[in-house]
């Protein structure tokens, strides 16, 4: 099964998404997203890796424990 979450955060604030069911490498984490129920879901990590097509990518990072950071 997929776990949904919905998170409401400050601009300017850092957070930090846990991942429940990661395996050892991070290679079955994908974390994506989309700004409005109806908008485009966009492919944040895929993987286990980080796209760097995605807009701002710098400020994410995926920790060894396959979470996903985002700052500011």
């Amino acid at each position: 099964g997929v776990d949904e979450s919905h998170v409401f955060i400050s601009s300017g604030e850092n957070v930090r998404l846990p991942c429940n069911i990661a395996l050892p490498d991070c290679k079955s984490t994908h974390w994506i997203y989309n700004r409005l129920r109806d908008s485009t879901t966009v492919k944040l990590i895929s993987g286990g890796k980080k796209k760097k097509n995605t807009e701002r990518y710098e400020r994410l990072s995926l920790g060894s424990d396959c979470s996903l950071s985002i700052t500011n």
